[in-house]
């Protein structure tokens, strides 16, 4: 099995270079940057300096052997379709909480809680490009886990606000451009594959569809997100089936 590590790397290096081309137009400072990816179509959003998951923070205390299985199994949720891989990272939060919690203690949970804050406020900032309803539903959902997180620490609950703080991460990674455009992508494909022989499609259709699905593949495969979504997304659209 692929180390955690080594899964998370190509995906940092797009998203360094976005976050370039992002910092560019603005003075850098300490503060994250948020901007809407891809919102004509379906929409997603790219934080400069996301609220980190549970593989980044192991990774940032040098802790990936101690994650385990648990994080294998992290990253293998997301190959999953969404509702699946949200059940099997809510049934691994706590196991990776009561690893990392000895490590963090509550003053370096308050710390985390205070960086996803700042990181929150910044996808707030863009609201008015995040046109899609995806992501104003992920939005307001990672800040009630974090509020839940908030209120966890300071009734002393510091595992419990770090399993927060994991769900939190992960809503809004659930709308990151790599995850929409995969999303996307599969929803093309499973609709592709139901309705392959469909009189109500042409040939000339079909030969669209496949051709959009081929290139949203490919570009996703190449990191460039915002076209595999668009791409995706049209398919999408010819097939009914209708992206949410």
């Amino acid at each position: 099995m692929m180390c955690c590590v080594d899964r998370y790397l190509p995906a940092l290096g797009v998203c360094v270079a976005w976050t370039l081309s992002l910092s560019a137009c603005e003075d850098m400072g300490n503060d994250p940057l948020a901007m809407a990816v891809a919102p004509e179509t379906h929409g997603a959003v790219l934080l400069s300096d996301g609220l980190p998951t549970a593989p980044e923070l192991f990774s940032e205390h040098d802790l990936v052997g101690q994650g385990g299985e648990e994080l294998n199994g992290w990253w293998d949720s997301w190959d999953l379709d969404r509702r699946d891989g949200r059940r099997i990272r809510t049934e691994l939060y706590p196991s990776l909480a009561g690893r990392l919690f000895p490590y963090l203690l509550e003053d370096g949970v308050a710390d985390l809680l205070a960086r996803n804050e700042k990181s929150l406020r910044a996808v707030q900032s863009a609201e008015i490009l995040l046109v899609a309803k995806a992501v104003e539903a992920a939005t307001e959902h990672a800040w009630h886990l974090h509020n839940l997180a908030v209120s966890a620490l300071e009734r002393g609950r510091g595992e419990l606000a770090l399993v927060h703080a994991f769900a939190s991460a992960d809503a809004i990674r659930e709308v990151s451009p790599e995850q929409v455009a995969g999303a996307l992508l599969h929803q093309a494909r499973e609709a592709l594959r139901r309705n392959k022989d469909a009189e109500s499609y042409s040939e000339e259709e079909l030969i669209r569809i496949r051709r959009l699905t081929g290139g949203a593949e490919q570009a996703l495969e190449a990191g460039d997100y915002p076209r595999a979504i668009r791409r995706a997304y049209y398919a999408c659209q010819l097939l009914g089936a209708g992206p949410g």
